[in-house]
């Protein structure tokens, strides 16, 4: 496929010479790579066939006219790459197909041949002191469009041969990916070609193969501009070879903040983009360049992950990083087919991060088009609205703390809110990604203390072996899942098993599983080999037995606690007691890892927690600074910037959040709207922080809450 492509590639870009009358040798000088070596080098009969496929993709090209177009600044290639190999191996590689109008809008933000080139060029200095670099170039999107910047703004007085001159001398890219450097290399020569007046064999197109991570810059190779969308890659989806090549520079940036117990907690899921950054940033940036991606929006409002990304330092003692703006693009949906969280940043090396920092959410403004994703009207341009926002640190005594983002105009002081909270919240089981052996369906008792269960087999990671058995009823609760929880009501659908020691917070010991819950020992063999080779247990419990769980510890079996679903749109909390099971009897219910639970020392405890968890005002600060729907959003951490204090009998406005958390839960197990409780509670909730009311309603916070999740819905 890799030899197809590459053959295709050659032809066009040789055809369209040939046909302007530029190309008299029939070489050209971007195919110097592996990739395209190793097509001569395949069987003589597959060679044959790739290139009678090749003349096909060719002659298409011809039916359409496109070859015959005149010279236009555009991606021949990089829409014929993405049909051509599985969306599943781009992503898994971290390849985004980045649209022209979003390069367009990273060279804008970072004021690339803007306003202050028309000074310079009135000046006569033209493009000198404005080089530009694409470190992970892919085909050549942000070339492209800087190339296009350049020719718009040369004007006539130059002459074509110096213009591709310039240009050859100040647009450069990089990748790591043979196929990206061929594709890349086409690109630039096609968006040059009239302006060379030499043969293209005799030009060097200053796009390489280059790890911009790992490979050391030249001396003195320094650009004024680094832009592009770097490689989205999930640390834990790196190669063990890359990670530990890379590591030392984790470290040394301080992208690694985080001790070993909060990254098995959810907070160590790095991503390779933010290391692409501070390296680019660092080893090719002049200082007061100016940077501009396209990057995850999780590293600015994620706890523990982006904690170290937010110092905006090279190293300990290296140069700041002063953020000049971020772009969240999550509800613009600009990658078609893909649910990530996406934004820009600008920023510029040598001057330190100033708060707030400009921050705008885009909203798409036309419905849907099929296979282009949102914010697209028909005719395929891309419409949005924008709403003007402002970032800072949610805790100002750690700048490397989440950001709190609110709409700009926003005049509430948002301080007193700001946690910690009284409280302490916790995960719920964890399976390993084996739910389908743990998950269970109790049939009914079956007598001296057993229960027959079915597993649900395909609920897991892995579908396993459907199994009817009797197990001890000893070791199975009521379990709540994901889908089981809503605002005030949480309803066990199945149960689990919990073979672990809440005490220990490890596996019981197989003598004890022998002498006292055998039937459940020999239903978990059938299942050893899949549950052995969970990652979870391999890397945090392979010297526990090997049914052991995760995330199990005495507050997992507390009997009255409040829970509420993690990567939600909202806070939606339910307080949960023990039920009476016809085949359990009354026994304490468990939550799954997706929902986090806070264990508590009384009902009247747990109603007023879950109302003031459900509150406008505890809304408006948890939407400024998470990532709504995002994996990060209702984790434990939440409470960290909540402040909310320990419930208190003496209080009345505690004592009343309480009551009306029972009435709201009353009115959702009758299946009642709520919304009438739902306002007392807010204005109840609101004196907690004596608030005044905010909304047009009344209701304290709640306009502010609108403005909020409207701006980041």
């Amino acid at each position: 496929m890799e030899a197809y492509y590459a053959a295709v590639v050659r032809l066009v870009v040789d055809r369209v010479l040939q046909i302007e009358g530029i190309l008299s040798k029939n070489t050209s000088p971007f195919l110097n790579t592996a990739t395209v070596s190793a097509f001569s080098e395949c069987p003589r009969q597959t060679g044959e066939r790739w290139r009678e496929l090749a003349q096909r993709e060719l002659a298409d090209l011809d039916a359409d006219g496109r070859l015959q177009a005149p010279a236009a600044v555009v991606d021949w290639f990089g829409p014929f790459y993405q049909d051509l190999f599985p969306r599943t191996l781009r992503h898994a590689l971290g390849e985004y197909y980045t649209p022209d109008w979003l390069a367009q809008h990273v060279l804008d933000v970072v004021g690339y041949l803007g306003s202050d080139f028309q000074g310079r060029r009135q000046e006569g200095l033209g493009i000198e002191g404005v080089r530009l670099l694409d470190p992970t170039c892919g085909s050549g999107v942000f070339l492209l469009a800087a190339i296009r910047r350049i020719r718009a703004a040369a004007g006539p007085k130059i002459m074509p041969r110096e213009l591709g001159r310039s240009i050859l001398n100040h647009v450069v890219g990089f990748d790591v990916n043979p196929l990206a450097v061929l594709t890349a290399r086409a690109n630039y020569l096609l968006a040059i070609r009239d302006l060379l007046g030499v043969e293209p064999a005799d030009v060097a197109l200053p796009v390489y193969s280059r790890d911009v991570i790992l490979d050391a810059p030249a001396l003195g190779e320094t650009f004024d501009y680094v832009v592009g969308n770097p490689p989205w890659v999930a640390w834990d989806n790196l190669s063990d070879d890359y990670r530990a090549r890379t590591k030392p520079l984790w470290q040394h940036y301080g992208l690694f903040s985080l001790t070993a117990a909060q990254a098995r907690h959810g907070g160590g899921k790095k991503d390779l983009s933010m290391l692409v950054l501070y390296r680019a940033a660092d080893g090719y940036l002049r200082r007061g360049g100016r940077l501009g991606f396209v990057i995850t929006q999780t590293l600015f409002q994620t706890k523990g992950a982006g904690d170290g990304f937010r110092r905006f330092r090279l190293g300990p003692e290296g140069e700041p990083l002063g953020i000049r703006r971020v772009d969240d693009l999550t509800a613009a949906g600009p990658f078609a087919g893909a649910a990530n969280w996406t934004a820009t940043v600008a920023l510029e090396k040598g001057r330190p991060t100033e708060y707030p920092v400009e921050y705008v959410r885009w909203l798409p403004a036309f419905e849907e088009v099929e296979g282009q994703g949102r914010g697209w009207d028909a005719h395929g341009a891309a419409r949005f609205t924008r709403t003007a926002c402002r970032a800072r640190p949610i805790d100002p005594a750690r700048p490397s703390s989440p950001w709190i983002v609110v709409p700009e105009g926003l005049e509430r002081d948002l301080a007193p809110l700001v946690g910690p909270s009284d409280y302490t919240a916790n995960l719920g089981a964890n399976s390993g990604g084996a739910n389908g052996v743990y998950w269970l369906e109790a049939a009914g008792p079956a007598g001296s203390g057993l229960a027959t269960v079915r597993n649900l087999a395909g609920s897991g990671k892995h579908t396993v072996e459907p199994v009817e058995t009797q197990i001890e009823i000893e070791l199975l609760y009521p379990l709540v899942r994901w889908r089981d929880l809503r605002r005030w009501r949480a309803a066990p659908s199945a149960c689990v098993l919990l073979v672990q020691d809440v005490e220990s917070r490890s596996g019981i010991d197989e003598a004890a599983m022998r002498a006292r819950w055998p039937r459940t020992l020999e239903y978990l063999a059938r299942f050893r080999e899949l549950l052995e080779r969970r990652a979870a247990y391999r890397r945090y419990q392979a010297a526990g037995p090997y049914w052991s769980m995760y995330n199990v510890g005495p507050y997992t079996l507390a009997p009255t606690k409040v829970v509420w679903r993690r990567m939600d749109r909202r806070v939606n909390a339910a307080v949960v007691e023990p039920v009476d099971d016809p085949t359990l009897g009354r026994r304490p219910v468990v939550v799954q890892e997706t929902c986090v639970q806070v264990a508590v020392d009384s009902v009247d405890d747990a109603h007023y927690l879950a109302a003031v968890l459900n509150s406008a005002v505890v809304n408006l600060l948890v939407a400024a600074h998470s990532v709504r729907g995002g994996k990060g959003f209702g984790t434990p951490s939440m409470l960290d910037y909540l402040n909310i204090r320990r419930y208190d009998p003496a209080d009345s406005r505690h004592a009343r959040l309480a009551e009306l958390s029972r009435e709201a839960h009353r009115q959702a197990a009758a299946e009642r709207d709520t919304a009438d409780v739902q306002t007392k509670i807010d204005r109840q909730a609101a004196e907690l922080w004596e608030l005044s009311p905010g909304g047009t309603d009344g209701t304290p916070c709640k306009g502010a809450m609108d403005r909020v999740t409207t701006s980041s819905t």
